[in-house]
């Protein structure tokens, strides 16, 4: 949904010896830290954006377009390099005009809470503070404390100019802050329905991935294929069917898991997110997933001359790939939307995840594939029938 408003980045200079443009480009999880706040403010549909920044000169403008031209930058964003430019662009706007502070990196979701508040609640002038246009040079300026002139008692009408000055601990008055807050948004850039499996055992590993690929031009997509290929490895190595193979299979098939993770995580990090790279990343997990399931079944029937393994493993194979028909569309259609507001996952989404893998290497370890492919055969199939049942459910409901 549109906001029906404008957005101002008001980014003053910085303190000490940096450049303007140094300053703000400076890199917080992959992307300059001005290019972070003017896409977050993008991804809230803001319809008109600028940024504003003292330049008499011009200079400072041609150093900042190719911040402004990134291509994960989708409409055009004035810049304003004066205070009469600035007053005349507020003035000429027919809503609500934000002014955010470029000195701190804003968070979307409370942003996005803060602009779907239902007006006359009183909870507006905690995060946003109404200004008087007629003072708005001299509060730019630095003669008054912008965050000290907040107002319940000014009406906000369109074209009031309301300053955003963020949250204090996201401010960044020194470089050490841009590790801090680097730190911050590296460790929440997992999913909201990571299973305590995952959150311990393939997070840690896979943040250690995206810290080292994260300022690196290797693409999501890229890393997506990587991890594929290490489970097409891993399937290979189970369909050799020995105890060592097994194990270097599911050696194989963790490292793809931490990869699996790397990739999401740097596509969030980066705005990277594309809807070929989620269709990528589900079609290549469950590819993988049918893959060693079968070959598991054909490497323990191999090893042990049992046709009933190699069944299990067809059977293992086919639920977990008819599960996948039925869940993909719900999971395509939920990493489709920019979401604020977290959701909490349903069942289907808690256990369509990868944590059998750490059970398949503990299995493995102890020389027991054989019963590792009665129970993905029997539960990939219950996994089945469950979300067939629910399908049909909702489609009663309708």
């Amino acid at each position: 949904m549109t906001i029906n408003a404008s957005g101002i980045l008001f980014l003053k200079k910085p303190s000490g010896t940096s450049s303007p443009f140094e300053w703000y480009s400076s890199k917080i999880a992959g992307v300059p830290f001005a290019l972070r706040n003017l896409i977050i403010f993008q991804r809230l549909n803001i319809r008109n954006l600028a940024v504003f920044m003292e330049d008499p000169a011009g200079e400072l403008e041609k150093q900042f377009e190719k911040i402004l031209k990134d291509s994960r930058i989708s409409q055009n964003i004035f810049w304003i390099g004066n205070i009469k430019r600035l007053k005349e662009w507020v003035q000429n706007r027919h809503q609500k005009v934000y002014i955010f502070n470029g000195s701190v990196l804003h968070d979307k979701k409370k942003l996005n809470a803060l602009f779907h508040l239902p007006s006359g609640n009183g909870k507006e002038p905690q995060m946003a503070f109404p200004l008087n246009p007629e003072k708005l040079e001299s509060l730019l300026s630095g003669q008054f404390d912008l965050e000290k002139l907040g107002s319940t008692d000014l009406p906000v009408n369109p074209g009031t100019p309301i300053y955003i000055p963020g949250l204090k601990e996201a401010r960044i008055e020194k470089p050490e802050d841009f590790k801090t807050l680097h730190k911050i948004q590296v460790e929440g850039s997992g999913l909201h329905h990571d299973s305590p499996v995952t959150r311990t055992l393939s997070r840690p590993a896979s943040r250690l991935l995206t810290r080292l690929l994260l300022n690196t031009s290797i693409s999501p997509n890229q890393i997506t294929l990587v991890s594929f290929l290490l489970g097409l490895a891993s399937a290979w190595y189970f369909f050799q069917g020995s105890y060592w193979t097994n194990v270097t299979a599911a050696i194989l098939l963790v490292l793809s898991t931490w990869v699996d993770g790397a990739d999401g995580e740097i596509a969030r990090l980066k705005f990277m997110e594309s809807d070929i790279g989620k269709k990528l990343d589900i079609y290549c997990d469950n590819v993988v997933h049918f893959l060693v399931f079968t070959a598991i079944g054909f490497g323990v029937f191999d090893r042990t001359g049992e046709s009933t393994y190699l069944y299990l493993g067809l059977l293992a194979g086919l639920g977990g790939l008819m599960a996948f028909f039925l869940l993909s569309p719900i999971l395509l259609e939920k990493r489709s939307k920019q979401l604020f507001h977290i959701s909490k996952p349903d069942l289907a989404e808690k256990f369509a995840n990868r944590d059998f893998i750490h059970f398949l290497f503990l299995v493995s370890l102890v020389d027991q594939v054989e019963f590792f492919i009665v129970v993905a055969a029997v539960g990939a199939n219950l996994f089945c029938g469950y979300l067939a049942y629910s399908r049909l459910v909702s489609l009663r409901v309708v």
